[in-house]
Protein backbone atom coordinates (compact mmCIF):
# COMPACT_ATOMS: atom_id res chain seq x y z
CA UNK A 1 0.00 0.00 0.00
CA UNK A 2 0.95 3.69 -1.03
CA UNK A 3 1.58 5.77 2.21
CA UNK A 4 0.27 8.79 3.10
CA UNK A 5 3.69 10.58 3.09
CA UNK A 6 4.32 9.16 -0.36
CA UNK A 7 0.77 10.53 -1.80
CA UNK A 8 1.76 14.27 0.18
CA UNK A 9 5.24 14.53 -1.61
CA UNK A 10 3.86 13.16 -4.91
CA UNK A 11 0.93 15.13 -5.14
CA UNK A 12 2.33 18.71 -6.34
CA UNK A 13 4.30 16.19 -9.16
CA UNK A 14 1.12 15.08 -10.32
CA UNK A 15 -0.39 18.58 -10.75
CA UNK A 16 2.55 19.84 -12.31
CA UNK A 17 2.72 17.34 -15.07
CA UNK A 18 -1.69 17.48 -15.13
CA UNK A 19 -1.44 21.15 -15.90
CA UNK A 20 1.44 20.19 -18.37
CA UNK A 21 -0.24 17.41 -20.45
CA UNK A 22 -0.94 17.90 -24.54
CA UNK A 23 1.92 20.26 -24.22
CA UNK A 24 4.96 19.97 -26.07
CA UNK A 25 8.64 20.70 -25.01
CA UNK A 26 8.70 23.65 -27.13
CA UNK A 27 5.81 24.91 -25.14
CA UNK A 28 7.28 24.00 -21.67
CA UNK A 29 10.30 25.96 -22.56
CA UNK A 30 8.72 28.95 -23.14
CA UNK A 31 6.63 28.74 -19.74
CA UNK A 32 9.63 28.43 -17.82
CA UNK A 33 11.55 31.25 -20.36
CA UNK A 34 13.58 29.04 -21.05
CA UNK A 35 12.81 29.29 -24.90
CA UNK A 36 16.05 31.47 -25.84
CA UNK A 37 18.43 28.99 -23.31
CA UNK A 38 20.61 26.66 -25.25
CA UNK A 39 19.67 23.32 -23.37
CA UNK A 40 21.88 20.97 -24.01
CA UNK A 41 19.46 18.43 -21.72
CA UNK A 42 17.17 15.97 -23.36
CA UNK A 43 13.65 15.19 -23.23
CA UNK A 44 14.07 13.33 -19.30
CA UNK A 45 16.61 15.92 -18.01
CA UNK A 46 14.33 18.86 -19.13
CA UNK A 47 10.87 17.03 -17.62
CA UNK A 48 12.92 15.90 -14.53
CA UNK A 49 15.25 18.47 -13.40
CA UNK A 50 13.55 21.65 -14.89
CA UNK A 51 9.85 21.31 -14.34
CA UNK A 52 9.63 18.99 -11.60
CA UNK A 53 12.55 20.52 -9.68
CA UNK A 54 14.53 16.82 -9.44
CA UNK A 55 17.80 16.46 -9.81
CA UNK A 56 18.74 13.16 -12.20
CA UNK A 57 19.61 10.73 -10.03
CA UNK A 58 22.47 7.59 -10.50
CA UNK A 59 23.04 6.41 -7.09
CA UNK A 60 22.06 2.96 -5.96
CA UNK A 61 18.62 5.71 -3.95
CA UNK A 62 15.54 6.05 -5.20
CA UNK A 63 15.15 9.54 -6.90
CA UNK A 64 12.95 10.60 -4.20
CA UNK A 65 14.48 9.23 -1.66
CA UNK A 66 12.61 10.44 1.24
CA UNK A 67 9.73 7.96 -0.08
CA UNK A 68 11.58 5.58 -1.91
CA UNK A 69 9.91 6.62 -5.16
CA UNK A 70 12.07 6.65 -8.90
CA UNK A 71 11.02 8.87 -11.51
CA UNK A 72 10.83 7.57 -14.87
CA UNK A 73 9.99 9.23 -18.61
CA UNK A 74 8.33 7.26 -20.94
CA UNK A 75 8.43 7.60 -24.36
CA UNK A 76 5.84 6.20 -26.60
CA UNK A 77 5.25 6.37 -29.99
CA UNK A 78 1.78 6.39 -32.41
CA UNK A 79 2.51 3.85 -35.27
CA UNK A 80 0.89 4.19 -38.85
CA UNK A 81 -2.07 1.61 -37.67
CA UNK A 82 -2.65 3.96 -34.99
CA UNK A 83 -1.40 1.48 -32.47
CA UNK A 84 0.21 3.26 -29.28
CA UNK A 85 3.05 1.57 -27.96
CA UNK A 86 6.01 2.13 -25.66
CA UNK A 87 9.37 3.07 -27.86
CA UNK A 88 12.33 1.46 -26.14
CA UNK A 89 12.85 -0.37 -23.31
CA UNK A 90 13.63 2.05 -19.97
CA UNK A 91 17.14 2.10 -17.48
CA UNK A 92 16.62 1.17 -14.68
CA UNK A 93 20.50 0.75 -13.12
CA UNK A 94 23.68 0.08 -14.54
CA UNK A 95 25.08 -3.23 -13.39
CA UNK A 96 28.39 -3.90 -11.41
CA UNK A 97 28.62 -7.67 -12.04
CA UNK A 98 30.84 -8.16 -8.34
CA UNK A 99 28.04 -6.55 -6.59
CA UNK A 100 25.07 -8.48 -8.19
CA UNK A 101 27.13 -11.76 -7.51
CA UNK A 102 27.20 -10.83 -3.88
CA UNK A 103 23.75 -10.02 -3.44
CA UNK A 104 20.65 -11.53 -2.54
CA UNK A 105 17.11 -10.76 -3.70
CA UNK A 106 16.11 -8.95 -0.38
CA UNK A 107 19.66 -7.05 -0.39
CA UNK A 108 19.53 -6.54 -4.17
CA UNK A 109 20.04 -2.44 -4.72
CA UNK A 110 17.26 -2.56 -7.57
CA UNK A 111 14.90 -3.15 -4.85
CA UNK A 112 15.02 0.72 -4.27
CA UNK A 113 14.17 1.73 -8.09
CA UNK A 114 11.33 -1.16 -9.03
CA UNK A 115 9.01 -0.51 -5.20
CA UNK A 116 7.63 2.31 -6.61
CA UNK A 117 8.10 4.38 -9.53
CA UNK A 118 6.25 7.56 -10.92
CA UNK A 119 6.17 7.40 -14.29
CA UNK A 120 5.81 10.62 -16.99
CA UNK A 121 4.27 9.70 -20.56
CA UNK A 122 5.49 11.89 -23.64
CA UNK A 123 5.22 11.20 -27.24
CA UNK A 124 7.93 10.91 -29.16
CA UNK A 125 7.24 9.21 -32.50
CA UNK A 126 3.80 10.11 -34.31
CA UNK A 127 2.61 8.39 -37.24
CA UNK A 128 6.25 6.46 -37.37
CA UNK A 129 8.25 9.26 -37.41
CA UNK A 130 10.52 10.59 -34.76
CA UNK A 131 9.54 14.32 -33.86
CA UNK A 132 12.04 16.69 -32.96
CA UNK A 133 12.67 17.09 -29.32
CA UNK A 134 10.94 20.71 -29.30
CA UNK A 135 7.85 18.54 -30.44
CA UNK A 136 7.79 15.63 -27.66
CA UNK A 137 4.17 16.23 -25.86
CA UNK A 138 3.64 15.44 -22.38
CA UNK A 139 0.71 12.84 -22.47
CA UNK A 140 -0.05 11.74 -18.75
CA UNK A 141 1.84 9.88 -15.52
CA UNK A 142 1.13 7.15 -13.87
CA UNK A 143 2.28 6.10 -10.35
CA UNK A 144 3.53 2.00 -10.46
CA UNK A 145 3.45 -0.13 -7.03
CA UNK A 146 3.97 -3.44 -8.53
CA UNK A 147 2.09 -6.19 -6.16
CA UNK A 148 3.54 -9.21 -5.04
CA UNK A 149 2.80 -11.28 -8.29
CA UNK A 150 4.79 -8.53 -10.42
CA UNK A 151 7.45 -8.17 -7.53
CA UNK A 152 7.86 -12.43 -7.99
CA UNK A 153 8.27 -11.83 -11.76
CA UNK A 154 10.87 -9.23 -11.17
CA UNK A 155 13.26 -11.50 -8.71
CA UNK A 156 12.77 -14.53 -11.08
CA UNK A 157 14.18 -12.38 -13.95
CA UNK A 158 17.13 -10.55 -11.63
CA UNK A 159 17.92 -14.05 -10.54
CA UNK A 160 18.23 -15.55 -13.97
CA UNK A 161 20.59 -12.86 -14.60
CA UNK A 162 22.85 -13.32 -11.27
CA UNK A 163 23.16 -16.83 -11.98
CA UNK A 164 24.63 -15.97 -15.36
CA UNK A 165 26.79 -13.68 -13.63
CA UNK A 166 27.87 -16.06 -10.81
CA UNK A 167 28.65 -18.69 -13.40
CA UNK A 168 31.12 -16.47 -15.19
CA UNK A 169 28.73 -16.21 -18.51
CA UNK A 170 27.92 -12.01 -18.08
CA UNK A 171 29.30 -11.94 -21.26
CA UNK A 172 26.83 -14.16 -22.61
CA UNK A 173 23.70 -12.30 -21.07
CA UNK A 174 21.05 -11.47 -23.68
CA UNK A 175 17.66 -8.82 -24.04
CA UNK A 176 15.81 -11.98 -24.61
CA UNK A 177 15.91 -13.14 -21.44
CA UNK A 178 13.69 -11.87 -18.76
CA UNK A 179 9.68 -11.25 -18.67
CA UNK A 180 9.94 -7.87 -17.15
CA UNK A 181 13.77 -7.21 -16.61
CA UNK A 182 16.15 -7.59 -19.99
CA UNK A 183 20.11 -7.22 -18.88
CA UNK A 184 20.70 -4.70 -22.00
CA UNK A 185 24.28 -3.50 -23.30
CA UNK A 186 25.40 -0.47 -22.47
CA UNK A 187 28.51 1.54 -23.82
CA UNK A 188 30.57 2.92 -27.06
CA UNK A 189 30.94 -0.24 -28.81
CA UNK A 190 31.76 -4.26 -28.26
CA UNK A 191 35.23 -3.48 -26.87
CA UNK A 192 33.70 -1.28 -23.90
CA UNK A 193 34.22 -3.59 -21.24
CA UNK A 194 34.80 -3.90 -17.49
CA UNK A 195 35.58 -6.89 -14.98
CA UNK A 196 32.97 -9.38 -14.21
CA UNK A 197 33.27 -12.68 -12.33
CA UNK A 198 35.01 -15.72 -13.98
CA UNK A 199 32.90 -18.41 -12.17
CA UNK A 200 36.21 -19.67 -10.64
CA UNK A 201 37.11 -17.07 -7.73
CA UNK A 202 39.14 -14.93 -10.78
CA UNK A 203 37.99 -11.79 -13.04
CA UNK A 204 36.66 -12.26 -16.63
CA UNK A 205 36.00 -9.20 -18.67
CA UNK A 206 32.15 -8.39 -20.19
CA UNK A 207 30.51 -5.81 -22.06
CA UNK A 208 29.24 -3.18 -20.07
CA UNK A 209 25.10 -3.85 -19.02
CA UNK A 210 22.18 -2.10 -17.40
CA UNK A 211 19.00 -3.62 -15.98
CA UNK A 212 16.21 -2.27 -18.15
CA UNK A 213 12.43 -2.90 -17.60
CA UNK A 214 11.76 -4.59 -21.28
CA UNK A 215 8.68 -3.22 -23.46
CA UNK A 216 6.69 -6.10 -22.12
CA UNK A 217 6.28 -4.61 -18.77
CA UNK A 218 5.53 -1.08 -19.80
CA UNK A 219 3.24 -1.97 -22.88
CA UNK A 220 1.39 -4.24 -20.28
CA UNK A 221 1.66 -2.66 -17.04
CA UNK A 222 1.57 1.17 -17.50
CA UNK A 223 0.97 1.68 -20.69
CA UNK A 224 -2.75 0.85 -19.95
CA UNK A 225 -3.11 3.16 -17.09
CA UNK A 226 -2.07 6.03 -19.48
CA UNK A 227 -5.32 8.74 -19.90
CA UNK A 228 -5.12 8.45 -23.78
CA UNK A 229 -7.47 11.03 -24.84
CA UNK A 230 -5.01 12.99 -26.33
CA UNK A 231 -4.99 11.01 -29.33
CA UNK A 232 -8.60 10.64 -29.90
Amino acid sequence: MINSKAIEFLTPLFEIIKNSKGKTISQIKIELNLERVNMKKGASGLILETLLGLPNNNTADADISEIGCEVKILPIQRNKNGDIKVKEPTQIQMINYFEVANESWETAKIRKKITLTFWIVYLAKDNSKRLNQDDYRIIDYFLDHPNETKISTFKDDWELIQKYIINGLADKLSCGMGTYIEPKTKGKNNQDKTNAPDGKGGITRARRRAFYYKKNYTNSNILPNIDLSFFD
